[in-house]
């Protein structure tokens, strides 16, 4: 005996059909990346997905000005939620400062806690436009290394090898730019710790700028998170 199926049947195989065949949300495409301005050292970690940011964690270190962390959040190409916090010079001081602000789809800012030194403390207006516009001047900067080939890679330098932080493999090192003599000295005489931006290749990574070079005790940069 042959079963007739009724359109209402039909439909519900169909739909079931396609339920087992949606593709699985893919990840997101993630890029280091870092740019060293005077005594300014910035490192990015961006993710996105589909051309669209998501994501864009960085660090921030200015020497005797201070170092903070900064955590930007997008929804559909849209700053959303900004996070930060670290030590900044305002005042002639270095003050601890501590945020986060939420924007609306049109930008607008409707949430917000700002703490310095502790101490709750309102955010002016032009501020919260100030950090909005931060946002997307970073993302813009952090495209534009990430097109010119610009890399960040750390990991620690012995006898002329590197052993990558995030990847643990062992690479070559090339110096695209003239080194002091201490620094030259140091590489060829002890162990390291080394952070530099430039090209990450199989086997050989080129140094354009060193962020920092510090005994092979030292921890290898984190990516922030809030």
């Amino acid at each position: 005996m042959r079963l007739a199926l009724t359109p209402l049947a039909t439909l519900l195989i169909l739909s079931l059909a396609g339920c087992g065949s949606t593709e699985s949300i893919k990840p997101p495409t993630q890029t280091q990346t870092a740019i060293v301005q005077g005594d300014a050292t910035t490192i990015f970690w961006l993710d996105e997905r589909q051309g669209f940011p998501e994501i864009l964690s960085e660090r921030v270190l200015m020497g005797d000005y201070g170092q903070y962390s900064t955590e930007y959040r997008w929804r559909k190409g849209i700053v959303r939620e900004i996070h930060r916090d670290g030590e900044v010079m305002m005042d002639d001081k270095l003050t601890h400062q501590s945020f986060v602000i939420r924007y609306d789809s049109e930008g607008q800012a409707v949430y917000q806690q700002n703490r310095l030194d502790g101490d709750m403390r309102p955010l002016r207006n032009t501020d919260l436009e100030l950090y909005y516009q931060q946002a997307e001047k970073a993302l813009i900067q952090a495209r534009e290394l990430k097109k010119n080939g610009q890399q960040f890679f750390q990991g620690y330098w012995s006898e002329g090898i590197l052993e990558e932080c995030d990847t643990g493999r062992e690479k070559k090192l090339s110096f695209e730019v003239a080194l002091p003599n201490f620094i030259v000295q140091r590489l060829n005489q002890e162990d390291n710790f080394i952070a530099a931006v430039g090209n990450v290749g199989r086997k050989t990574n080129t140094v354009d700028a060193i962020i920092a070079l510090n005994n092979d005790s030292e921890d290898c940069f984190e990516r922030p998170t809030f």
